[in-house]
């Protein structure tokens, strides 16, 4: 049962790939001191509902005059030091690590918020993932050996901006176009700050683009705080379609509005996407 659920969040919670990029690099014998295995970046590169991506970036540095091939590596990964799993895997193309040459590695760790009830306690605002293991090569006398690595991070458990908009404010609607105003709010869930850094927009009035660009100005979120913002828009409907004004004449106007954030944060930058369609009401301008 328990290899089960080691084999079932394998597939759930983790996806490690590794891509190699070559540089230059400097002495020594044994792969264990050969071959230095450093961390040099980590951060968080996707935000979901359920759950993110830790992305670490080790590179293998080559000290000696001698060629290494890595073949396969061992690995488990800990959240909050309760093990999830481990597990060995054998390399499809094998990766060679040339004399005084630097192998640059990212090592993503997908982690999923449905699996960590069991090892966060009540109201815990972050947790941390441990991945460590054992990479091993093959030397120019067709031998393997092992260099260990241990790579850690805390992450935060983060809950999305919750997207909601507002009554459609239409000034003017004629035959010829129309002017109206599109408001949204976004309101932090979280018990922390959100220091939202960009927003970049793309509004779709039913299945036609109408608006793309960054929204300017203060975008910072308090905890469980609130902020509304508004897009001033006029439409041409003799360049844009008459499909334009049938639907902005409807009782309920048909809109989705796609949203990329980045936010700063105490763990770094927070990358996401908010979509949403709904159909909303109009008001009158006052």
């Amino acid at each position: 049962m328990r290899n089960k659920k080691f084999v079932s969040l394998t597939r759930a919670i983790l996806t490690v790939c590794l891509v190699v990029i070559f540089s230059a690099g400097s002495s020594a014998t044994p792969a264990s001191r050969n071959l230095v295995i450093s961390l040099e970046d980590k951060k968080i590169t996707e935000v979901s509902p359920e759950g993110l991506t830790l992305s670490f970036y080790p590179s293998i540095k080559n000290n000696s005059d001698k060629n290494y091939v890595l073949v396969s590596y061992f690995y488990g990964v800990a959240i909050n030091s309760h093990n999830f799993f481990e597990q060995q895997v054998a390399l499809n193309e094998e990766m060679t690590i040339s004399s005084r040459q630097t192998a640059r590695l990212h090592f993503p760790v997908k982690i999923s918020y449905q699996y960590l009830p069991g090892v966060l306690s009540e109201g815990q605002k972050q947790a941390t993932c441990f991945a460590s293991g054992e990479m091993f090569f093959r030397n120019e006398k067709n031998r393997i050996e092992k260099v260990p690595f241990t790579f850690a991070m805390e992450f935060p458990l983060f809950k999305l901006p919750v997207l909601t908009f507002l009554p459609l404010n239409v000034k003017d609607l004629t035959l010829g176009g129309a002017e109206f105003v599109f408001s949204f709010q976004l309101k932090n869930q979280n018990s922390y700050d959100l220091l939202i850094q960009t927003i970049g927009l793309e509004l779709r009035l039913a299945d036609h683009l109408i608006y793309q660009g960054e929204i300017a100005g203060d975008k910072a979120l308090e905890p469980g705080g609130l902020k509304t913002f508004s897009l001033p828009l006029m439409l041409d409907f003799f360049e844009m379609g008459r499909e334009l004004r049938d639907n902005l004449e409807k009782e309920l106007v048909p809109f989705n509005l796609r949203a990329e954030i980045t936010a700063d944060s105490a763990w770094g930058m927070l990358p996401f996407t908010l979509d949403k369609s709904d159909s909303i009401r109009k008001e009158k301008a006052h």
